[in-house]
């Protein structure tokens, strides 16, 4: 059993940590606890407060702060303007030459690859199958869901067309620990291994499991199915999942109409959720709960609000507008701090997020009624009878109009930049957007706005849409690892 040291700084550094001795894991009950302890994401983990799955998309933006002494910029801005070195941050310029997502997901996956080998040695000593069963399915999920969030942020897009030349990210699923250094695998070979798993993980997991969305499940395999098939452009497949998830009725949908004002729209009590792990730290720097924050602290983007519908009713659960007109995310509920009852910012699976996905599938198919069909049902839950929108569009329009109520419903999941990524590649209905980003300037005295970066379209300005991977892995790998050289981004004014 390979265990890991807990000053985890690159991937040399773990693997040289690991002891092969695997002799205290003697019970299915061993392997489950460390399963739970170790693989899942700990809800105490903030891994960056703003995490990388939401500071370059059009859903954040930064706000000058209160207070009038330097703090530093802060670790995540090189990420919020694009730089082409992103980990160069603060007024002072520092340097991280190491990635604390990147090494905890690759550690996490190095205990997924040795616990399912555990389980098939577990097998030939008579530990209960069903039991093995259960922690052999959620491991195979589990590397499944870590590879998709790897591969889209410091891989390139999946494009059908490309993907077997396109770059990913390195690609390890056995236990054994070599001398070979690791290198980039082909996008197709991620995405073929990410079905592999929760293929294999669908067929582990028995679907009469009591429900808990914070255990991996059928359902949840399903639903992350449909979610990267949807990526790879498989429609069809991506159909199919969807209904497994919604036509059984184990899930339903919040309806915004009935639920008193003042209500958490999203929590560990809502029917809409499928799965969930980690922690929530949104709230934390949004400063929710502070009318005039002393702190740099990103807020919502007026371009999202200002998109949704004026009778869209996740207008007023999904935000909050402080008296001088900041806008702050509310789905998680209005305060500040992380709560046990939150549902994550970043490792979650809805039901809506089914029905967009059916939706956006079936334009891309050609079938543009039955598409306007499911979000009239969707609707039915997020606006009151007589405001429904009657749309009207068809191909193009209508794909677009299904991806801005998806950026809408799943804000702040973790998605948006994912789905951005991805709307530059697509094979039939390309699209793409610039957005930009202020910057806060610190004069000595206060904090000023002093002009903006920009990003452009995917087409314009590609290599940008894709995270280099950390020094300490490039020097590592000997050159086997390579990152796309990024743009220098000037300021604009």
């Amino acid at each position: 059993m390979c265990l890991l040291s807990a000053n985890l700084v690159s991937c040399k550094k773990y693997l040289e940590a690991y002891s092969q001795n695997m002799s205290f894991i003697e019970t299915a009950t061993d392997l489950n606890e460390l399963l739970i302890g170790d693989v899942y994401a700990d809800q105490n983990n903030k891994e960056l407060l703003i995490s990388l799955f939401h500071i370059s998309d059009d859903d954040f933006d930064i706000s000058v702060p209160t207070k009038n002494w330097s703090i530093g910029a802060g670790y995540e801005h090189g990420f919020l303007h694009w730089q082409a070195n992103p980990r160069l941050y603060g007024f002072e310029m520092d340097f991280h030459k190491s990635d604390v997502f990147y090494n905890t997901a690759y550690a996490k996956i190095a205990r997924i690859n040795t616990i399912i080998f555990e389980a098939e040695r577990l097998r030939t000593k008579g530990e209960p199958g069903e039991v093995l069963n259960r922690i052999t399915g959620e491991a195979h999920f589990l590397r499944a869901l870590y590879y998709f969030n790897l591969v889209n942020l410091y891989g390139k897009p999946y494009r059908p067309s490309t993907a077997n030349a396109d770059f990913g990210v390195p690609l390890k699923i056995s236990p054994e620990i070599t001398s070979q250094f690791v290198a980039r695998s082909s996008v197709k070979d991620v995405y073929e291994q990410i079905v592999k798993d929760l293929e294999k993980a669908d067929g582990y997991l028995s679907p009469n499991l009591t429900f808990s969305m914070l255990r991996v499940s059928n359902v949840a395999v399903a639903a992350l199915l449909s979610r990267v098939h949807l990526y790879m452009e498989n429609y069809q497949k991506s159909i199919n999942y969807a209904n497994r998830v919604i036509e059984p009725g184990q899930f339903t949908l919040t309806d915004l109409n009935t639920i008193p004002a003042n209500s958490i729209f999203l929590d560990r009590n809502s029917r809409e959720v499928i799965f969930t792990m980690g922690g929530n730290y949104l709230g934390l720097r949004m400063r929710s709960n502070e009318e005039a924050p002393t702190d740099l602290y990103f807020f919502v983007s007026d371009n999202l609000y200002n998109g949704y519908d004026i009778n869209d009713l996740r207008r007023k659960f999904f935000f909050t507008i402080n008296g001088k007109g900041v806008i702050r995310a509310a789905k998680r509920g209005k305060g500040g701090s992380p709560t046990i009852d939150d549902i994550s910012d970043k490792y979650s699976l809805r039901l809506s997020e089914m029905y967009l996905n059916k939706a956006e599938a079936l334009v891309a198919l050609g079938q543009n009624q039955e598409a306007k069909s499911v979000i009239q049902e969707f609707h039915k839950y997020r606006f009151k009878p007589a405001d429904i929108p009657q749309w009207q569009y068809a191909d193009a329009a209508l794909i677009q109009k299904v991806r801005e109520d998806r950026r809408q419903e799943l804000c702040y999941e973790g998605i948006r930049w994912f789905d951005l990524r991805r709307y530059g590649v697509n094979s039939k209905y390309p699209y793409g957007k610039a957005f930009r980003h202020r910057s806060i300037m610190f004069t000595g005295t206060t904090y000023i706005e002093n002009g903006y970066y920009e990003l452009g379209t995917y087409a314009q300005d590609e290599a940008a849409y894709t995270l280099p991977i950390a020094d300490d892995e490039i020097e590592f790998s000997q050159g086997r690892i390579t990152n796309e050289v990024r743009p220098e981004r000037p300021l604009k004014q």
